[in-house]
């Protein structure tokens, strides 16, 4: 399958940098400017810098800092690209592997390949989440939760319930991020289009998995009380991050648990929990209107 989907930083790449999205650099209330016009093209420094990243909708201009999304590399890599010789060591020179590694990209490749059956049969999807994110630069991490919902092929809603109030929406044509935790008067407004063709979680990492990535099993854990396999998947191409983590469950092979590794050590995990595929959700669960004074940014 091979498809241009929404970057997760992720997960996801789902406000995926600081999760709940709180960064140091964060504008000051009064850095906006008053009496604008009801839809603006944002300049970079009046984006929220405490929005929520790494899940679809987020933006950055430099992937790879603590507020960037993870964006799932597509497709195959580019001619000529190295192969990596082993997990965490993307563009080295091809070797071969061991038996034991070979046996264990083998069976990674099987499970990877019936996580993508199952992404591929899911049409919505809702579910609990918590995201993490550790910036050993900042020798913080930060935490946020709320509930997800998606339907494909182009609604999503992430709902935080910590930072209370913040919202990640997407209606069929646009992606509205307003994240009153940093501020109040600030809309983000950006086209699906220009960010991708399908709002789909399970499969922002599942497309096309062993042509993008180098996989390998990593043991076996429970997530929220189920049985999982863990993949570690390095990919073969450039990439803003360096090692995706991925949790497989190993009854219905959707994957509840992602955590990528960024250039800089930065780790963000989001997490998902009482997840609930193929039920009806309403339209109206994905609108969105915004409050009264806000100001609309277009990116």
């Amino acid at each position: 399958m091979m498809k241009t989907t929404v970057r997760l930083g992720v997960l996801l790449s789902l406000p995926l940098a600081a999760c709940g999205g709180r960064e140091s650099s964060a504008a000051a209330p009064g850095d906006a400017p008053e009496q604008a016009p009801a839809a603006q093209t944002a300049p970079a420094a009046q984006v929220p810098a405490q929005a929520p990243a790494g899940m679809p909708g987020t933006a950055s201009a430099q992937p790879g800092t603590p507020g960037a999304p993870a964006a799932a590399a597509r497709g195959t890599a580019p001619a000529g690209a190295a192969t990596p010789a082993a997990p965490g060591t993307p563009g080295t020179p091809a070797t071969k592997p061991t038996a034991a590694e070979a046996a264990s990209q083998d069976r990674a490749a099987q499970i990877l390949t019936r996580a993508e059956a199952a992404a591929n049969g899911v049409r919505s999807l809702e579910a609990d989440f918590t995201q993490t994110m550790t910036v050993p630069l900042l020798n913080q991490t930060q935490r946020s939760t709320g509930k997800l919902f998606q339907r494909k092929p182009d609604r999503f809603l992430m709902r935080f319930s910590d930072p209370a109030g913040d919202v990640i929406v997407a209606d069929g044509r646009h992606f509205w991020l307003y994240y009153p935790s940093a501020d109040r008067t600030q809309v983000i407004r950006t086209s699906i289009a220009e960010g991708g063709e399908a709002v789909d979680l399970q499969a922002q990492f599942l497309s096309n998995p062993n042509q993008r990535f180098v996989s390998t099993v990593a043991g076996e854990e429970s997530v929220g009380g189920r049985p999982a396999h863990v993949l570690t998947l390095v990919p073969r191409g450039a990439s803003p991050y360096r090692i995706l983590k991925v949790w497989v469950d190993k009854e219905d092979h959707l994957v509840r648990r992602f955590e990528i590794t960024e250039e800089n050590e930065s780790v963000r995990r989001v997490e998902l929990r009482n997840l609930r595929t193929n039920h009806a959700l309403a339209n109206s669960l994905f609108t969105f209107t915004p409050p009264e004074g806000a100001q609309v940014f277009d990116q």
